[in-house]
């Protein structure tokens, strides 16, 4: 860390409370671009840091990166655990300042930190106003496949159309600010050579994932919540879930991994060894599919190279398919037999054979 001084901020919606290291009192003033930009201009700390509040903190971003100050987004379940820690009951925005600042100096400080990537700020509100205008949309539809009164009906057709004709404006807007930026439309290319993305997906990824092609794999699949999180005590071993993370781009590659899985492809081959040979359930196997996707696009990032995974020819006879239950060679959905009964059965012949042998003699 720096010698300068590390400032813990509370961002609300019209104020920030600032806690300043090596001083116990704390400071408010207006979240506003000038009256953040005054307050650094006099500070110089060496880092800021804050927790995400929905938007209301895109004054602070903005001042510091004008200004060049480093500074850091803190989870809020990480600040959630450490009032715990520490046994803080009271909840105020000053309380919450200087929780943040004994964090950043005494946790993240030995964990470290890496600075905050930001991505394009108008492709990322252009990528959640589809998101919000595809959900709506299909929330309309719902309505309408319900609905039985003719008035009703008509009100949601309408309300049907203007929100399409708003979704193809905005998916318009968003591939024309993709392709205004080279880098941008460059990777949007090289994202789209990957079987099963499309311009849809790559946008997302492009809009919502600024760190795709700058961390390594495992990186970048907890960053989007695609890696599961082991859970054992002692013999005991818990279902590894994921979750938390990017949703918009899980969802995304959700759709990705799907159209991966219904032609030949790596992609598929690899869904179905994982549910013929290993057993694994369907939507399990789609998770596996859909960070492979994720691992796949962060490498074509990184490289700047077209994908080269196309299928290949087998060079080996595939495994035959196990049976899912029940003797081996018995058509799936078939009753069990006793075992009495099958022994009986495989013993008849030759019982048969031996009697007709000894007639012979």
């Amino acid at each position: 860390m720096s010698d300068k001084a590390i400032v813990g901020i509370d961002v609300s919606k019209g104020w920030l409370d600032l806690c300043i290291s090596g001083s116990e009192a704390s400071e408010r003033i207006d979240n506003t671009h000038d009256a953040i930009g005054a307050w650094l201009d006099r500070v110089g700390p060496g880092l800021v840091a804050f927790e995400p509040t929905g938007g209301y903190e895109r004054s602070l971003i903005a001042a510091a990166v004008e200004r060049g100050v480093p500074f850091v987004r803190v989870h809020p379940n990480d600040i959630v655990a450490f009032r715990k820690s520490r046994g803080v009951k009271a909840k105020t925005d000053r309380i919450d300042a200087r929780l943040i600042l004994a964090f950043v100096v005494d946790v993240l400080s030995r964990r470290g930190w890496r600075p905050l990537i930001l991505g394009d700020q108008a492709l990322g509100a252009l990528a959640a106003r589809r998101r919000q205008l595809a959900d709506a949309l299909h929330a309309e539809r719902c309505r309408l496949a319900l609905a039985a009164v003719g008035a009703v009906r008509t009100s949601l057709e309408a309300v049907i159309a203007v929100l399409h004709d708003s979704l193809e404006a905005v998916e318009s807007e968003l591939a024309a600010a993709i392709a205004a930026n080279p880098d941008s439309a460059e990777l949007s290319a090289l994202l789209q050579t990957i079987f099963g993305i499309g311009p849809v997906t790559a946008a997302a990824l492009i809009a919502d994932l600024p760190e795709l092609g700058l961390l390594c794999g495992k990186e970048i699949a907890a960053l989007v919540g695609l890696a599961p999180h082991t859970k054992e005590s002692g013999k005991t071993r818990y279902r590894e879930t994921t979750g938390h993370g990017r949703a918009g781009v899980r969802r995304a590659l959700f759709n990705a991994a799907r159209a991966a899985i219904r032609h030949p492809s790596p992609f598929k081959e690899f869904y179905d060894r994982l549910v013929n040979h290993n057993r694994r359930p369907g939507k399990v196997a789609l998770v596996a599919v859909m960070r492979k996707l994720l691992v796949t696009a962060n490498a074509v990032a990184r490289d700047r190279q077209p994908w080269s995974g196309a299928p290949q020819a087998p060079t080996h006879q595939a495994r035959p398919t196990r049976p899912a239950v029940g003797t081996p060679g018995r058509p799936h959905g078939e009753p069990c037999a006793h075992r009495a009964d099958r022994v009986k059965a495989a013993a008849a012949p030759r019982a048969v054979a031996r009697s007709a042998s000894l007639e012979a003699v």
